[in-house]
């Protein structure tokens, strides 16, 4: 099934600041494949996540060259447009506020000039947004309990944005970890195999230790969960359906700050053993930090070396 984000739209009441923008994700299911209606293409990614219930997620593929190179011709060429009415607007302007002098009425605001230094098009990191679940599963069993999803995605690297649910007409319901994630890179013709760990690769935030039931101003607090606690250990694996096929485990690495596109709640995914950790606020690489400290690095030292910085949307 093909399920379409509409990532402003049918979101604008709620959520202004999104640009409009229609994006696609597809998802694969298992007899579709084995009959032949489905095929793995060489030329697109495809990411497998596998748990004992049905998951939901938000991924956003990082910007490359590419995406980059697409995205400044499109707000060149939008720019172009607006620029060119700009004169037109301006008149009209002119003649409203004349009238409101002249009546003494209520002067019209004017309308800005738009320039490279003002002019936006919205965020690239919303070109390529990609959900899965609960719906479309890849394949699902009782005995034991097992659900999975395999996706075709553009190949690229792509950063865990949270345990989001998008419902039909882009309607969101979650939190977004844009304070700390992982990414993960998915090459072309290869299903990338991120297992269970969505579910139970993060263990419980120390610096938001779980406590009682939250009431008042504190019920909206950040409450990680240590679903490997009740749903571990860490499994990777693709099934025999998808064996004849290219696949690799994903390598997950620490990833930087997000904004808040879609003005969710804001959170952050609780640290990872040997993936992802914190200094306070700082977001660290433990996989940067391990080749330091086996060089002979000082722990602390290896630890501010493998900080990870927040993740700008710097283009215009």
């Amino acid at each position: 099934m093909i399920r379409t984000l509409f990532c402003a739209a049918a979101l604008a009441a709620a959520l202004p600041s999104v640009a409009a923008a229609e994006l696609t994700s597809e998802s694969i299911e298992e007899k579709n494949l084995i009959s032949g209606k489905a095929k793995i293409e060489p030329d697109s990614g495809y990411i497998f996540v596998s748990g004992p219930f049905r998951q939901n997620a938000l991924l956003l593929r990082l910007p490359d060259d590419a995406t980059v190179a697409a995205y400044e011709r499109d707000w060149a060429e939008a720019l172009a447009k607006v620029q060119k009415k700009y004169p037109g607007k301006l008149k009209n302007w002119e003649s409203r506020a004349e009238v409101a002098r002249q009546t003494k009425g209520r002067m019209p605001e004017k309308p800005i000039e738009p320039t490279a230094e003002n002019f936006a098009i919205g965020a690239i990191e919303l070109r390529d947004p990609v959900s899965f679940g609960p719906q479309y599963v890849f394949a699902k069993s009782e005995s034991p309990d097992s659900y999975s999803y395999l996706t075709k995605v553009k190949p690229g690297r792509y950063a865990y944005y949270g345990p989001i649910f998008v419902a039909g007409g882009g309607a969101m319901a979650g939190f977004c970890y844009c304070m700390g994630t992982v990414a993960f890179e998915v090459k072309p013709g290869v299903i990338t195999d991120t297992g269970n760990f969505f579910l139970v690769g993060p263990g419980l935030d120390p610096d938001f230790p779980q406590t009682g039931p939250l009431t008042g101003s504190e019920a909206g607090l950040y409450r990680p969960q240590n679903l490997g606690a009740e749903h571990g250990p860490l499994r990777f694996g693709v099934p025999d359906s998808l064996k004849a096929f290219p696949y690799a485990e994903a390598d997950f690495r620490a990833y930087g700050k997000l904004d808040n596109f879609y003005g969710l709640s804001v959170s952050r995914m609780p640290p990872i053993p040997g993936v992802l950790a914190y200094d306070r606020d700082k977001i660290v690489d433990l996989k940067a930090v391990a080749p330091a400290e086996a060089a002979g690095v000082p722990e602390a030292s290896a630890a501010t070396s493998a900080v990870v910085p927040a993740t700008p949307s710097s283009l215009p």
